[in-house]
């Protein structure tokens, strides 16, 4: 079995337009949007009520437990929280554009995961 370190990089924004025009100025400088989540107090609303699933969520990415509670009361008080998944050496060019747009709370997370299996070195994905 071959594990691999994936990051995930985790932030917060107060204000809508902040986090839209970041997301817009990731997007430009070729950042793919597809590794990006933004979760927000509605989307809270609507996991039917399973508050924990929030911090069993982040906590699968490696964040840390307390880091993890601190991130959905954020949610919970109207903030936005911005995921950059596997995002490897992009993330300090992430984190300066991010940071122009006034993010904060700013967190990068490492996680062990399964990347595959083989014999004599043929790695299959899984």
């Amino acid at each position: 079995m071959v594990f691999t370190t994936c990051k995930y990089a985790v932030g917060i924004f107060s204000i809508r337009q902040d986090v839209e025009a970041a997301l817009g100025e990731l997007k430009n400088a070729g950042f793919s949007l597809e590794k990006v989540s933004l979760l927000t107090n509605a989307w809270i609303k609507s996991a039917m009520g399973e508050e924990d699933s929030i911090s069993s969520a982040l906590a699968k990415r490696g964040i840390p437990e307390e880091r993890a509670k601190f991130y959905k009361s954020q949610l919970f008080e109207g903030n936005f929280l911005l995921v950059l998944e596997n995002v490897k050496d992009e993330i300090d060019d992430a984190k300066a554009i991010l940071q122009q747009r006034g993010i904060q709370e700013w967190g990068v997370y490492h996680k062990k995961v399964r990347s595959g299996w083989g014999k004599k070195g043929n790695k299959v994905s899984v």
